[in-house]
């Protein structure tokens, strides 16, 4: 009989026992799910293979959460909505987004929140909808829109490049090379013409330095004959300017004194008129015969009429 008694106490204990279990499990979750968590959706159109219930949710690579739920949106067959069971004491920002990452190369998949400033508002429901969180491109999708964009660009530098050697192009490309060969060869032609014609530029300065030197050597020279003749010349005149001063003197006293023999009074001008007039013809004489001669011929110092 006791032992009787006894088996249905352990009974009733255990089975009491696991009852208290059951309550404590049920009222920690439930109290996890209504108090310590808060629930957002992330709405994505690209593949989420590798993401299953219960995959992490991560920010800045700390766990702060776990996908719940997995479902097509029934109002829009192209998107598939995730609901998060997010701690309610992260602040979920408005510049928030969801991406999905994987886990190296195991093909298990996981939510990473990125982005977020403190500056910025906390997403909060809006009439009684659940929070919805922005959703970003994953590695995979932003590679295959990049892939997508360098294949478009391949494909249109290969179509430019069928074009830019077609028959047409390449019949023109022949045409101007051809041109090309005929205006180099006009060039070296004109080259060679104007080294020529740089050599007669050069040897016709030449020549000009050459005459302008003897030019300048002539009108030296003239210079230097004229500086020589000149004096006496001046001097010559300046002897028959002082006669003619003195014929006048004479002349004005004979008339005073009632003397009128010219002849005797001006013989001395006479002569000296004479003897400047013959130089002068002199001098007119050798012009016309030999014009260069008063630049380039020497001559000796000639004496004045008097002297």
């Amino acid at each position: 009989m006791y032992s009787r008694v006894n088996y249905t106490l352990i009974g009733v204990f255990v089975i009491l026992f696991s009852l208290g279990i059951l309550y404590f499990a049920f009222w920690l979750g439930g109290k996890g799910s209504h108090d310590d968590n808060k629930i957002y959706m992330l709405r994505m159109k690209e593949s989420i293979s590798g993401l299953s219930k219960d995959s992490g949710v991560k920010l800045k690579g700390v766990n702060i959460g776990t996908v719940k739920e997995i479902r097509v949106n029934p109002k829009n067959i192209e998107e598939v909505e995730i609901l998060l069971s997010i701690d309610k004491d992260i602040p979920i920002k408005e510049d928030m987004k969801g991406v999905i990452k994987m886990f190296g190369l195991t093909g298990l998949s996981y939510i990473e929140i990125e982005g977020g400033s403190n500056g910025a508002k906390s997403i909060e429901s809006k009439d009684g909808e659940i929070p919805l969180i922005k959703s970003g491109d994953s590695l995979f999708v932003d590679a295959e829109t990049r892939l997508k964009h360098i294949s478009d660009k391949l494909a249109d530098i290969l179509d430019r490049g069928d074009k830019l050697l077609s028959d047409e192009n390449i019949k023109n490309l022949s045409s101007v090379l051809k041109n090309t060969d005929k205006i180099t060869a006009k060039g070296v032609d004109i080259e060679d013409k104007v080294a020529s014609l740089m050599v007669e530029v050069n040897t016709t300065i030449k020549e000009f330095r050459v005459s302008f030197n003897k030019l300048a050597k002539g009108y030296d020279e003239l210079a230097l004959n004229l500086k020589r003749d000149m004096p006496p010349l001046t001097k010559s005149i300046k002897q028959t300017s002082d006669n003619i001063d003195r014929l006048s003197i004479e002349i004005e006293k004979t008339v005073k004194r009632g003397d009128y023999n010219f002849k005797k009074i001006l013989q001395p001008s006479i002569n000296d008129i004479e003897a400047l007039s013959e130089e002068l013809s002199r001098l007119t004489r050798e012009l016309r015969q030999s014009p260069s001669d008063i630049l380039f011929k020497s001559r000796g110092s000639r004496r004045g009429p008097g002297e």
